[in-house]
């Protein structure tokens, strides 16, 4: 077992709460280790659509857009949503 695992089990028994479990599958094979909600975000930002128009059709905050949004930009190291969409789709994602 992987010391992360060890240590997260033991903290667990020992009565700890909120230790963070770590990235899940999606994130870890995605490319860009993206998650599955900033690629939600990405494929809207894909349809030019603003921080408004994908809080409401993702039924979060547009403030919480922009926090996924900022997370998008850091993990391709774009500095503009467009930018952060051609990267990804130079890298085959997203797909649809």
């Amino acid at each position: 077992m992987p010391l992360s695992s060890r240590l997260r089990t033991e903290l667990a028994a020992a009565g700890v709460s909120g230790v963070p479990r770590g990235p899940t599958r999606a994130t870890r094979e995605n490319p860009f280790g993206l998650t599955p909600r900033q690629m939600d975000v990405l494929r809207h930002l894909a349809e030019n659509m603003t921080n408004v128009e994908i809080a409401d059709r993702l039924f979060v905050s547009s403030r919480t857009v922009d926090h996924h949004v900022s997370a998008i930009l850091g993990k391709l190291g774009a500095t503009t949503r467009s930018e952060a969409v051609a990267l990804a789709r130079d890298a085959g994602i997203p797909d649809g």
